[in-house]
């Protein structure tokens, strides 16, 4: 945590020494890097579980006058080994990958870019324990609003907030078992333009 208390830090700093650089009306293209802490509530039928999860982001950026289109790829992976039956260790992992687009109206003022719109895509997880594996596919939407600074003219560094509704699907394809998710997600992304 103090990490990422100290890259703030020193990209706020650095944002505020550099001089403001005019926008222009052009269609820009570029690519971004960025990481990501998720909170999310699931809602069942009894009970309620937050899971904090951390995700890695590379995005890709198409940005106009007024609109912005930002198709992302999030990755995460967990894996432990733990005692199952009988004192025998187990194996297990779990991987998810979060594929998306935001769209969404953008705004310039100065060196700022201020966008708003809607975040929509789906979540492939699969799991495994020695040798079962199993996947799933959920689908999410919900707002996102973000901005980012240009610090020159190819690069900023932004931030956005979602915030998801997702629908389960099941690793038990005989399940008819339903569950949603309320997701708050909160970004930090570099980006590189381009042109």
């Amino acid at each position: 945590m103090n990490h990422l208390k100290s890259f703030l830090c020193l990209s706020l700093l650095l944002l505020f020494s550099i001089s403001l650089n005019a926008q222009d009306n052009r269609m820009r293209i570029g690519f971004g890097v960025g990481f990501s802490k998720e909170a999310s509530v699931i809602i069942g039928d009894e009970s309620s579980l937050a899971l904090p999860i951390d995700l890695a982001n590379f995005t890709f950026v198409v940005r106009g006058k007024s609109f912005r289109f930002e198709p992302n790829i999030g990755f995460f992976n967990l894996s432990a080994t733990t005692t199952g039956y009988m004192g025998t260790e187990v194996d297990a992992s779990l991987s998810n990958y979060r594929l998306g687009a935001v769209i969404a109206y953008a705004n310039a003022i100065a060196s700022m870019n201020l966008y708003y719109g809607i975040n929509i895509g789906v979540i492939l997880s699969s799991i495994s324990a020695d040798s079962d594996s199993e996947s799933k596919s959920d689908f999410f939407v919900g707002p996102a609003i973000g901005g980012e600074y240009m610090f020159s003219d190819n690069f900023s560094l932004g931030g956005e907030i979602q915030i998801n509704y997702i629908k389960i699907g099941n690793f038990d394809d005989d399940s008819d078992d339903s569950m949603s998710i309320i997701s708050s997600r909160g970004m930090i992304i570099l980006r590189w333009y381009v042109n």
